[in-house]
């Protein structure tokens, strides 16, 4: 890096709080690469966004005076479940919870269902801190928490979920942890998902998800392109990688993608970094260690332009220098 070039970062950085997919792990076989489910902290000097609040938001570091915003995917219980021990832990702050609209539910709602007996003692009007809930529109404009703005797109899992983009200071972060590139069966789709997305591609035909044969594509039929356009030459994504390809061969359907498409993906949007998340519970760090071994030397590439997320780890996202 050039001396001039040397002070062109961002003040945006995001650390890996928990990268365990559907089931929290312990044992020291598991050290490595983590044991808490889906958290990852986005954070600049006046803004803690959360994304997702599975086990791995207790291992949040020193917020100080930044204002705390939670984004929820979704509410599968893997990416919920340490919402109630940090919100008994904040005290009197306040704090924003944003999330879509799935199977007919708020996000409030959503939580609603899990924050009360039998399945918790105390509800979220139970807590000392103040909660604001925003319901977040997806295929819809972008919003702001601050200076960073963020766009949701629907992802393509089981009952819904949500892609989210955030963008500050010339650098972009899309979050497409539960994902699959496959379309998925109608069964298994969020209700009304089909129906929203072709509404959409009629009344946004002209944005970038029309292909250059004029067909359309949308997340409910042609995932993985529209997860290529939304996420055009962004800084950084966090992909669901919970397979490898042959474990998907028998995991269809299920939600979740694999390292291949995501190299395909950063290939495909000239992504910058890739960041592979949501680790199979049963994948042991020296399993974890042979596929990331594997991917870079398949694909001739390095551990900064893809790799296997780690608990704990920071990551300093710096500005596009073209933008500066």
């Amino acid at each position: 890096m050039s001396k001039e070039n040397h002070n062109n970062f961002s003040n945006i950085t995001l650390q890996v709080l928990g990268c365990r997919g559907s089931m929290s792990v312990s044992r020291p076989s598991y050290a490595k690469y983590g044991v808490a489910t889906s958290s990852y902290l986005y954070m600049t000097d006046e803004e803690a966004i959360i994304l997702d609040a599975g086990t791995g938001i207790l291992n949040l570091p020193d917020l100080g005076g930044r204002r705390i915003s939670i984004l929820i995917s979704h509410s599968h219980i893997d990416h919920i479940l340490g919402l109630p021990i940090f919100l008994g832990s904040v005290g009197a702050k306040e704090l924003s919870i944003y999330g879509a609209t799935h199977e007919g539910l708020t996000i409030r709602q959503q939580l609603d269902t899990y924050l009360k007996r039998p399945l918790w003692p105390v509800g979220l009007d139970d807590f000392s801190c103040k909660i604001t809930f925003e319901n977040v529109k997806e295929n819809t404009e972008p919003f702001q928490i601050g200076d960073v703005t963020i766009t949701a797109v629907p992802s393509n899992h089981p009952g819904g979920s949500t892609i989210y983009k955030l963008e500050c200071q010339g650098v972009s972060v899309v979050y497409a942890s539960d994902f699959e590139h496959e379309e998925l069966p109608d069964e298994r789709k969020d209700k009304g998902l089909i129906e929203a997305e072709e509404a959409f591609c009629k009344k946004k035909a002209e944005m970038s998800t029309v292909v250059e044969d004029g067909s359309q594509y949308t997340f409910a039929t042609d995932p993985l392109q529209a997860l290529s356009a939304f996420s055009k030459n962004a800084d950084l994504i966090l992909y669901d990688a919970q397979y490898t390809a042959e474990e998907y061969q028998n995991c269809k359907a299920f939600g979740h993608s694999t390292a291949e498409k995501a190299y395909e993906l950063k290939c495909a949007a000239d992504i910058k970094q890739v960041l592979l998340v949501h680790h199979a519970p049963f994948h042991t760090d020296m399993f974890l260690d042979e596929v990331e071994k594997e991917i870079l030397c398949k694909y001739n590439c390095t551990s900064d332009d893809m790799h296997l997320a780690r608990e704990g780890e920071v990551i300093r996202l710096p500005y596009r220098y073209s933008d500066i």
